[in-house]
């Protein structure tokens, strides 16, 4: 009983710090900073509640969301379909065009293609949140198309991207791997950074060094208490 309790409350805790202190922060940077906002990437878009920022920021902006899981895909495409400057696609990105295991999660905003590190002690006390084990919390896989971003953007004949978003859980390295040439035409990135031993073979420094050697410089960091970062780069003039 004291567990369900418990469960409630950390994820209504997560929800409201997520909604009214995370966020706000970050769409408060973007007004401030008068970024850009005419075309947006949300990659790992989940409910779309970043596309909702860009869309109060900039209500013209032209939104292209990926969400790979297909029960949220269904959502957050009917979400959105009365906007033609919103387009929703049940994809996966990442660094090959291919099909790829998606794991869904019991905590459905991080369902990943990635492995867990069963010995991670933040998702050992996230899974007794769940009254169950790290090795159950992700309880069935779903097969999911991926595509790169380099494919997707040549196809679309996108020549400029002000912003990309990207929450893979894990994933993120060869989201931007996936980009090859066409990074060149991208502006800003807002990714997010996980604990170090949250996923197997996850590195963040390497997203950082390679986003460093591809032109970008960080501008801010948004740390979630007691939890991820969401890091702003910006490529430099």
């Amino acid at each position: 009983m004291i567990f369900k309790i418990l469960k409630k409350f950390a994820l209504l805790a997560f929800d409201i710090v997520d909604i009214y202190y995370h966020q706000v922060r970050i769409k408060i940077f973007l007004k401030k900073k008068k970024i850009p906002l005419n075309t947006f990437f949300d990659v790992g878009s989940h409910l779309g509640s970043y596309t909702d920022i860009i869309m109060k920021l900039n209500p013209q902006s032209n939104c292209f969301l990926f969400e790979p899981q297909i029960r949220i895909f269904e959502k957050v495409k009917n979400k959105y379909i009365q906007l033609n400057n919103i387009k929703v696609y049940n994809l996966g990105i990442s660094d090959t065009e291919n099909i790829k295991n998606l794991f869904i999660n019991m905590h459905d905003l991080t369902s990943t293609f990635s492995s867990f590190n069963e010995k991670s002690k933040y998702l050992n006390f996230k899974a007794k949140l769940y009254e169950t084990s790290i090795d159950k919390m992700n309880y069935k896989t779903e097969q999911v198309n991926t595509i790169t971003l380099n494919k997707f953007i040549l196809t679309n004949k996108i020549k400029s991207i002000d912003l990309i978003k990207i929450d893979t859980e894990g994933h993120d390295l060869k989201v931007l791997y996936g980009l090859e040439k066409e990074i060149d035409i991208v502006k800003n990135i807002l990714i997010e950074f996980h604990h170090r031993d949250l996923f197997l073979d996850y590195k963040p420094y390497e997203i950082h060094d390679f986003l460093i050697k591809n032109g970008f410089e960080l501008i801010k960091i948004f740390k979630f208490p007691f939890s991820w970062q969401d890091r702003f780069y910006s490529k430099k003039n």
